[in-house]
């Protein structure tokens, strides 16, 4: 709905307009309106008057047009440097994010960083414990295989004392057996002390 001072200003101005328009025409009319060759006096004056007429009219204008003009102006104005102010603020807020994500990345290459230098770490102490390990293991390795040869060597040298001691009885169960003479005995006693010293 619009304001009772702006129809006001608005019929007055169409008022004027119309009075300013229809002017001349009355004028003509009242001085007879015929097809004379009118003096250079009468086109002088009907010149002026309508440079009044379209004087008044464009002041007529300026005068009602100019608070809506300057309004519109100012309201768009306001617009372009709210349009501006947002433009700008949303610059302002993209810039902080786009400086919160670098920040973040970089602090994320830290902590990859960070977690490599720790897994290259943690490699290498697993290395040297599984070295440590491996060393244990094969000095363990070492030391069974040493206790089994010397069990083995003590083995076998019970089995050579077991097979001299039977290869003795065996030969005493000969020479009983046989009626041998001192020249036998000799012999025998001799080959048994040569096999026991090759044993």
């Amino acid at each position: 709905m619009k304001h009772p001072a702006a129809t006001m200003r608005s019929a007055l101005l169409s008022s004027l307009v119309a009075g300013l328009v229809l002017a001349p025409s009355l004028l003509m009319a009242s001085s007879g309106g015929g097809h004379e060759p009118m003096e250079m006096s009468a086109i002088l004056w009907d010149m002026g008057i309508k440079v009044l007429n379209v004087s008044l009219l464009g002041g007529l204008a300026f005068w009602f047009l100019s608070k809506p003009l300057n309004e519109f102006v100012g309201a768009r104005s306001r617009k372009v440097q709210q349009e501006l102010e947002d433009a700008q603020a949303g610059r302002r807020e993209a810039e902080e994010r786009l400086q919160a994500f670098k920040d973040k990345m970089s602090q994320l290459d830290a902590k990859v960083e960070g977690l490599q230098k720790q897994t290259c770490s943690e490699i290498d102490k697993e290395q040297k414990l599984l070295l440590e390990e491996a060393k244990q293991a094969a000095e363990h390795i070492r030391l069974h295989a040493r206790d089994t040869i010397r069990q083995e060597v003590l083995k076998a040298r019970d089995d050579l004392h077991k097979h001299a001691a039977t290869l003795a009885v065996t030969l005493a169960e000969e020479l009983v057996k046989k009626n041998i003479n001192t020249e036998d005995h000799n012999r025998l006693v001799g080959e048994y002390l040569k096999e026991m010293e090759t044993v």
